[in-house]
């Protein structure tokens, strides 16, 4: 249920309303807006009391029954847009932003020279993965450690921000003091074990939707992390697993327009990993801004060719300023768009 409170309801309105929820066996949770105020009660709607005696409430405007299975990701919860600060990069503001990096961490060497060509194009927000989950045992996981420890030297001279994948509740106190963004990765989405443990660390999360959930799965993924106390979360679409092997995985466009209309996160795209291929991702990446997607997560590397892993899926990190450039026209679109939504709410 989310509980509409009347225009300019008092700091005591709003307390005795809180009261009465807990009363009620729900979690109160409280977002003040410019003129309203909303209270979302999380619990069990079937086994506890029933919340629409509050709508009787002389501070009451409204109780909404919310049928979606996640509540604090809904825009009935929160119908503004949430903006997510990792470093200098917004993710869901009012322009598009592009997350770049290689696929892993090789060596100190392969890490700095992407590092700087990436900031050199303008980004301040890299994939930086010590930890690679991968199907296979005998395929490259990762330099592990060495790969922290390299993370550290190339932020301390070039003052990124970084996003990390963490495999497992271990590794999130192991990268707790050099990465800026926690990610969940396909494989992970709906651990919810590693979901409560990142969360609890109140970073910025990046959650990608798992390659063969539903949308309704993928959200209910958010929910566990703003639950349990991490309100930074943006979703990612990377591809679902398809019967048709010509890319890698199926982009879900529609995905991305029905999460940006159903929750108030920030969703990105990851072209790299649904393409598979090299000259695919740029048409993906534009399909996505179009879709309406807040930005991209593309993979960069400075030698593709030779790289350990996805290698035909990387571009080319030095020349990554003229592919800014070829996204800039479809970037300025998302950004008019979504300045004309925001000019009829």
């Amino acid at each position: 249920m989310i509980i509409v409170l009347k225009p300019h309801a008092s700091d005591q309105d709003v307390q005795m309303i809180a009261d009465r929820v807990r009363s009620l066996r729900y979690q109160p949770r409280i977002i003040r807006g410019v003129e309203h105020t909303v209270v979302a009660c999380i619990g069990d709607e079937l086994n506890n009391h029933s919340l629409e005696a509050l709508r009787n409430l002389p501070a009451v405007d409204n109780v909404i029954p919310i049928q979606h299975r996640y509540k604090l990701v809904s825009r009935e919860y929160h119908p503004t847009d949430t903006v997510v600060q990792v470093g200098q990069t917004a993710i869901g503001g009012d322009t598009p932003c592009v997350i770049a990096g290689p696929c892993a961490i090789e060596s100190a060497e392969q890490f700095r020279t992407a590092v700087g060509h990436l900031t050199r194009a303008g980004l301040h927000l890299v994939r930086a993965m010590p930890y690679k989950p991968r199907t296979s045992p005998y395929d490259f996981q990762g330099l592990r450690e060495d790969g922290v420890r390299i993370m550290r030297d190339v932020k301390a001279e070039f003052g990124v921000s970084f996003v990390s994948e963490v495999l497992g509740p271990a590794h999130v106190e192991t990268l707790a003091d050099v990465t800026d963004m926690y990610q969940i990765g396909a494989r992970n989405a709906q651990n919810y074990d590693l979901l409560e443990t990142v969360a609890a660390v109140r970073k910025p999360v990046l959650l990608k939707r798992g390659m063969a959930s539903t949308v309704e799965e993928w959200l209910t993924a958010a929910e566990y992390l703003l639950v349990n106390g991490c309100s930074q979360v943006v979703l990612c679409e990377r591809g679902l697993r398809s019967f048709d092997r010509a890319v890698r995985n199926l982009l879900d466009v529609s995905a991305i327009a029905l999460a940006k209309q159903a929750s108030h996160l920030p969703v990105l795209a990851d072209p790299s990993h649904a393409a598979g291929k090299r000259a695919l991702v740029l048409p993906l990446a534009c399909a996505a801004l179009a879709a309406g997607a807040d930005g991209l997560v593309i993979e960069a590397h400075p030698d593709p060719v030779n790289a350990f892993s996805d290698a035909a899926q990387q571009l080319d990190s030095a020349t990554f300023d003229t592919v800014l450039a070829e996204l800039a026209p479809w970037m300025a679109l998302a950004a008019a768009r979504k300045r004309q939504q925001a000019a009829s709410t």
